[in-house]
């Protein structure tokens, strides 16, 4: 079924838990969505964040603009805490904007976050009024409650280990499962 392409927002973490292979993983993602937005014309927000107070804003879109921006991201990442309220807010409030209506949002993450009641209401008030569809990219060993809270599906890289630079990040993962509850 063909689907209309609209724009869609990015929100990348670049939290200290993601150093190493999950932020490659998780910035290769964002030159992928340059990539299509480019080819297909679509506008696209990237807001990289990190702990409270450290979030980058950038439009990627088909210009040269958008490819500056995007290398620039590729040297910078955030080494604290995960702050996933204030991109996920921020996100909201573009899609109220006519250049971002019909956007969907992308989250890439570990998933090490959590939000508070009024966030995710505020997530569903877009979902029903806008039609808002978030989509998330889980780089780690774990489904976490962080993002199946937000997400309405998630594409889960579990092999992320295999691109760390050191051998005892390459060993396997100890999670057998993907399901949080698999063994309860």
């Amino acid at each position: 079924q063909a689907l209309e392409r609209g724009p869609f927002v990015l929100c990348l973490d670049t939290s200290g838990s993601m150093a190493g292979a999950p932020a490659n993983i998780a910035k290769a993602v964002a030159i992928a969505a340059l990539r299509a937005a480019h080819a297909s014309g679509r506008a696209c927000k990237l807001l990289a964040f990190g702990g409270s107070q450290e979030m980058i804003e950038r439009d990627l879109g088909d210009s040269e603009h958008g490819l500056a921006a995007t290398l620039e991201l590729m040297g910078q990442a955030f080494d604290g805490g995960t702050d996933v309220q204030t991109p996920i807010e921020r996100a909201i409030e573009c899609v109220h904007q006519a250049a971002w209506q019909g956007a969907d949002l992308l989250i890439v993450s570990d998933g090490e976050f959590g939000c508070v009641r009024a966030t995710l209401d505020k997530l569903e008030r877009a979902r029903s009024e806008l039609g808002l569809h978030v989509q998330g990219v889980l780089v780690g060993d774990r489904e976490t409650m962080g993002l199946l809270e937000v997400c309405d599906a998630i594409h889960w890289v579990r092999d992320w280990r295999r691109h760390a630079d050191d051998a005892d990040a390459r060993a396997p993962s100890p999670v057998h499962s993907k399901s949080l509850t698999a063994l309860y």
